[in-house]
Protein backbone atom coordinates (compact mmCIF):
# COMPACT_ATOMS: atom_id res chain seq x y z
CA UNK A 1 0.00 0.00 0.00
CA UNK A 2 1.24 3.50 -1.16
CA UNK A 3 1.64 6.01 1.57
CA UNK A 4 1.12 9.56 0.44
CA UNK A 5 2.72 12.53 2.30
CA UNK A 6 1.81 15.55 2.63
CA UNK A 7 4.28 17.78 0.40
CA UNK A 8 4.46 21.49 0.74
CA UNK A 9 5.08 23.19 -3.50
CA UNK A 10 8.88 24.45 -4.26
CA UNK A 11 8.31 27.39 -4.82
CA UNK A 12 10.33 29.50 -8.15
CA UNK A 13 13.89 30.39 -6.91
CA UNK A 14 13.55 33.64 -8.38
CA UNK A 15 11.53 34.53 -5.61
CA UNK A 16 12.09 36.47 -2.82
CA UNK A 17 13.20 33.85 -0.27
CA UNK A 18 16.63 33.19 1.91
CA UNK A 19 18.49 31.01 0.21
CA UNK A 20 18.18 27.23 1.76
CA UNK A 21 21.41 25.21 2.13
CA UNK A 22 21.05 21.98 -0.07
CA UNK A 23 24.10 19.59 0.63
CA UNK A 24 25.28 17.67 1.57
CA UNK A 25 25.38 16.31 -1.52
CA UNK A 26 27.06 13.31 -3.53
CA UNK A 27 28.57 13.85 -7.47
CA UNK A 28 29.59 11.51 -10.23
CA UNK A 29 33.54 12.01 -11.25
CA UNK A 30 33.75 9.79 -14.50
CA UNK A 31 37.16 11.20 -15.46
CA UNK A 32 40.33 9.18 -13.87
CA UNK A 33 43.05 11.53 -13.40
CA UNK A 34 41.76 12.23 -10.15
CA UNK A 35 42.74 8.67 -9.63
CA UNK A 36 46.03 9.16 -10.74
CA UNK A 37 47.28 12.91 -11.02
CA UNK A 38 47.96 14.60 -7.64
CA UNK A 39 47.33 17.86 -9.03
CA UNK A 40 44.02 16.82 -10.33
CA UNK A 41 43.25 15.10 -7.41
CA UNK A 42 43.70 17.76 -4.89
CA UNK A 43 41.76 20.31 -6.77
CA UNK A 44 38.57 17.99 -6.57
CA UNK A 45 38.92 17.63 -3.03
CA UNK A 46 39.67 21.32 -2.39
CA UNK A 47 35.83 21.90 -4.64
CA UNK A 48 34.31 18.93 -3.03
CA UNK A 49 35.24 20.67 0.70
CA UNK A 50 33.59 23.93 -0.86
CA UNK A 51 30.65 22.71 -2.49
CA UNK A 52 29.01 20.70 0.24
CA UNK A 53 29.88 17.45 -1.39
CA UNK A 54 29.99 14.27 0.65
CA UNK A 55 29.90 11.39 -1.60
CA UNK A 56 31.59 10.60 -4.44
CA UNK A 57 31.04 7.90 -7.14
CA UNK A 58 34.45 7.78 -8.67
CA UNK A 59 34.15 5.60 -12.07
CA UNK A 60 37.36 3.34 -12.20
CA UNK A 61 37.23 0.75 -14.90
CA UNK A 62 40.57 1.01 -16.24
CA UNK A 63 41.92 1.55 -12.53
CA UNK A 64 40.34 -1.06 -10.71
CA UNK A 65 41.59 -3.51 -13.37
CA UNK A 66 45.22 -1.33 -14.23
CA UNK A 67 46.45 0.21 -11.25
CA UNK A 68 44.56 -1.03 -8.19
CA UNK A 69 47.79 1.08 -5.96
CA UNK A 70 46.90 3.92 -7.10
CA UNK A 71 42.78 3.41 -6.43
CA UNK A 72 43.82 2.65 -3.62
CA UNK A 73 45.55 5.60 -3.05
CA UNK A 74 42.46 7.94 -4.21
CA UNK A 75 40.04 6.10 -1.66
CA UNK A 76 41.86 6.83 0.89
CA UNK A 77 42.85 10.06 0.36
CA UNK A 78 38.90 10.35 -0.19
CA UNK A 79 38.23 9.34 2.94
CA UNK A 80 40.61 11.45 4.87
CA UNK A 81 39.02 14.33 3.44
CA UNK A 82 35.49 13.23 4.61
CA UNK A 83 34.19 10.99 1.52
CA UNK A 84 32.41 8.18 1.11
CA UNK A 85 32.83 6.55 -2.01
CA UNK A 86 31.39 4.16 -4.65
CA UNK A 87 33.13 2.70 -7.32
CA UNK A 88 31.34 3.46 -10.71
CA UNK A 89 30.97 1.98 -13.39
CA UNK A 90 29.14 2.22 -16.73
CA UNK A 91 27.98 1.26 -19.96
CA UNK A 92 24.41 0.13 -21.83
CA UNK A 93 26.40 -2.57 -23.35
CA UNK A 94 26.38 -4.90 -19.87
CA UNK A 95 23.11 -5.83 -19.79
CA UNK A 96 23.06 -7.82 -23.01
CA UNK A 97 24.00 -11.37 -22.04
CA UNK A 98 27.76 -13.12 -22.20
CA UNK A 99 30.53 -13.77 -20.80
CA UNK A 100 32.72 -11.23 -22.61
CA UNK A 101 33.41 -7.95 -22.64
CA UNK A 102 31.51 -5.84 -22.63
CA UNK A 103 28.51 -8.95 -21.79
CA UNK A 104 27.02 -9.16 -18.25
CA UNK A 105 29.91 -11.49 -17.44
CA UNK A 106 32.33 -8.57 -17.64
CA UNK A 107 30.32 -6.42 -15.87
CA UNK A 108 29.86 -9.03 -12.83
CA UNK A 109 33.79 -9.78 -12.75
CA UNK A 110 34.08 -5.80 -12.02
CA UNK A 111 33.27 -6.51 -8.78
CA UNK A 112 33.24 -10.65 -8.21
CA UNK A 113 36.91 -10.54 -9.56
CA UNK A 114 38.63 -6.93 -9.21
CA UNK A 115 36.47 -5.37 -6.59
CA UNK A 116 37.26 -8.34 -4.37
CA UNK A 117 41.20 -7.73 -5.24
CA UNK A 118 40.77 -4.57 -4.43
CA UNK A 119 39.56 -4.63 -0.97
CA UNK A 120 41.45 -7.53 -0.07
CA UNK A 121 44.28 -5.32 0.12
CA UNK A 122 42.54 -2.00 1.67
CA UNK A 123 42.03 -1.58 6.11
CA UNK A 124 40.97 1.73 5.14
CA UNK A 125 38.81 4.26 3.55
CA UNK A 126 36.68 1.36 1.57
CA UNK A 127 34.68 2.11 -0.67
CA UNK A 128 30.55 1.90 0.54
CA UNK A 129 28.94 0.32 -2.43
CA UNK A 130 29.34 -0.53 -5.97
CA UNK A 131 27.33 1.92 -8.43
CA UNK A 132 26.29 1.17 -12.02
CA UNK A 133 24.55 3.51 -14.77
CA UNK A 134 23.36 1.21 -16.92
CA UNK A 135 20.89 2.65 -19.08
CA UNK A 136 19.43 0.36 -21.87
CA UNK A 137 17.11 2.51 -23.41
CA UNK A 138 19.67 3.87 -25.23
CA UNK A 139 20.60 0.90 -27.41
CA UNK A 140 18.96 0.47 -30.37
CA UNK A 141 17.67 -2.85 -29.38
CA UNK A 142 15.55 -1.07 -27.04
CA UNK A 143 12.46 -0.10 -29.26
CA UNK A 144 12.13 -3.66 -30.74
CA UNK A 145 12.89 -5.88 -27.72
CA UNK A 146 12.06 -3.92 -24.59
CA UNK A 147 10.83 -7.01 -22.79
CA UNK A 148 13.31 -9.09 -23.24
CA UNK A 149 15.88 -6.40 -22.21
CA UNK A 150 14.29 -5.61 -19.26
CA UNK A 151 14.31 -9.15 -18.05
CA UNK A 152 18.16 -9.37 -19.19
CA UNK A 153 18.77 -5.73 -17.07
CA UNK A 154 16.81 -7.47 -13.84
CA UNK A 155 19.44 -10.86 -14.38
CA UNK A 156 22.48 -8.13 -14.23
CA UNK A 157 21.19 -6.59 -11.69
CA UNK A 158 20.90 -9.90 -9.46
CA UNK A 159 24.21 -11.09 -10.61
CA UNK A 160 25.74 -7.88 -9.07
CA UNK A 161 24.09 -7.78 -5.90
CA UNK A 162 24.56 -11.51 -5.12
CA UNK A 163 28.47 -10.57 -6.47
CA UNK A 164 28.73 -7.34 -4.05
CA UNK A 165 26.70 -9.16 -1.07
CA UNK A 166 29.47 -11.21 -0.03
CA UNK A 167 32.17 -8.37 -0.18
CA UNK A 168 30.30 -6.43 2.41
CA UNK A 169 29.44 -3.56 0.17
CA UNK A 170 25.93 -2.78 -1.12
CA UNK A 171 24.34 -2.23 -5.13
CA UNK A 172 23.37 0.94 -5.56
CA UNK A 173 19.63 0.06 -5.80
CA UNK A 174 18.24 0.03 -1.97
CA UNK A 175 19.43 3.62 -2.28
CA UNK A 176 18.77 4.29 -5.85
CA UNK A 177 19.36 7.54 -8.03
CA UNK A 178 16.97 9.26 -10.23
CA UNK A 179 17.75 11.36 -13.16
CA UNK A 180 15.60 14.11 -12.54
CA UNK A 181 17.34 16.68 -15.06
CA UNK A 182 15.55 20.07 -14.77
CA UNK A 183 16.39 23.08 -14.61
CA UNK A 184 13.68 24.51 -11.90
CA UNK A 185 13.19 23.51 -8.36
CA UNK A 186 8.99 22.91 -8.81
CA UNK A 187 9.79 20.41 -11.91
CA UNK A 188 12.35 18.43 -10.18
CA UNK A 189 9.89 18.22 -7.47
CA UNK A 190 6.97 16.96 -9.32
CA UNK A 191 9.55 14.62 -11.04
CA UNK A 192 11.01 13.25 -7.76
CA UNK A 193 7.79 13.03 -6.12
CA UNK A 194 6.54 9.53 -7.26
CA UNK A 195 9.72 7.81 -6.56
CA UNK A 196 10.26 9.28 -3.09
CA UNK A 197 6.15 8.53 -2.23
CA UNK A 198 6.55 4.89 -3.48
CA UNK A 199 10.39 4.67 -1.64
CA UNK A 200 8.32 5.76 1.63
CA UNK A 201 6.17 3.09 1.44
CA UNK A 202 9.09 0.11 1.06
CA UNK A 203 11.14 -0.25 4.20
CA UNK A 204 14.97 0.55 3.93
CA UNK A 205 14.54 2.34 0.70
CA UNK A 206 16.00 5.87 -0.41
CA UNK A 207 15.94 8.11 -3.12
CA UNK A 208 18.34 10.28 -4.61
CA UNK A 209 17.86 13.25 -6.58
CA UNK A 210 19.88 13.66 -9.74
CA UNK A 211 20.75 16.89 -11.27
CA UNK A 212 22.69 17.78 -14.30
CA UNK A 213 24.87 20.91 -14.38
CA UNK A 214 26.95 20.23 -17.97
CA UNK A 215 26.57 22.27 -20.77
CA UNK A 216 25.23 22.16 -24.12
CA UNK A 217 22.16 19.75 -23.29
CA UNK A 218 19.58 18.91 -25.13
CA UNK A 219 16.81 20.30 -24.36
CA UNK A 220 18.31 23.61 -22.35
CA UNK A 221 15.88 23.23 -19.80
CA UNK A 222 17.64 19.24 -18.48
CA UNK A 223 20.87 21.08 -17.57
CA UNK A 224 21.31 24.00 -14.34
CA UNK A 225 24.13 24.92 -17.64
CA UNK A 226 21.93 26.94 -20.42
CA UNK A 227 22.12 30.16 -21.59
CA UNK A 228 18.90 30.95 -19.78
CA UNK A 229 18.22 32.50 -16.01
CA UNK A 230 17.61 29.34 -14.93
CA UNK A 231 21.93 28.92 -14.96
CA UNK A 232 24.92 28.76 -12.43
CA UNK A 233 25.87 27.85 -9.28
CA UNK A 234 24.13 30.49 -7.25
CA UNK A 235 20.55 29.86 -9.17
CA UNK A 236 21.27 25.84 -8.57
CA UNK A 237 21.61 25.90 -4.90
CA UNK A 238 18.61 28.21 -4.55
CA UNK A 239 16.56 25.81 -6.26
CA UNK A 240 17.54 22.87 -4.70
CA UNK A 241 17.40 24.44 -1.12
CA UNK A 242 13.95 25.30 -2.21
CA UNK A 243 13.08 21.43 -3.34
CA UNK A 244 15.04 19.80 0.09
CA UNK A 245 12.65 21.85 1.93
CA UNK A 246 9.61 20.69 0.20
CA UNK A 247 10.92 16.93 -0.14
CA UNK A 248 12.53 16.26 3.67
CA UNK A 249 8.88 15.24 4.95
CA UNK A 250 9.80 11.93 2.65
CA UNK A 251 11.63 9.36 4.76
CA UNK A 252 13.01 8.00 1.49
CA UNK A 253 14.76 11.43 0.62
CA UNK A 254 18.56 10.86 0.79
CA UNK A 255 20.00 14.35 -0.79
CA UNK A 256 21.25 15.20 -4.50
CA UNK A 257 23.81 14.10 -6.67
CA UNK A 258 25.35 16.03 -9.22
CA UNK A 259 26.04 15.14 -12.88
CA UNK A 260 29.07 15.74 -13.19
CA UNK A 261 32.37 17.48 -11.60
CA UNK A 262 33.55 18.41 -14.77
CA UNK A 263 30.32 20.41 -15.54
CA UNK A 264 30.13 21.48 -12.05
CA UNK A 265 33.20 22.72 -11.55
CA UNK A 266 32.83 25.19 -14.32
CA UNK A 267 29.41 26.07 -13.89
CA UNK A 268 29.91 29.87 -13.27
CA UNK A 269 28.22 31.48 -10.27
Amino acid sequence: MFVVAMVVSAQDPSAPSAPQKYWPSAIWEWQENVITDATAQSAFFAFAATHGIDRVYIECESAIQNNQPALIGFLEAAANNGLTTELLFGDARWVLPGSGYPHQGYAVSLVSIYTAQLLSQMTAGKPDAVHYDVEPYSLKQWKTEQNTIALDYISLVTQLKAAAQPLGLRLSLDRYVIMDYWDTGPRIERQAMADLTYADSVADTQVVIGVLSSCNQVPQNTSFCNTTAHSGTAYMERALGLVRKAVAVNAAFAGYAIEDYAGFSILGP
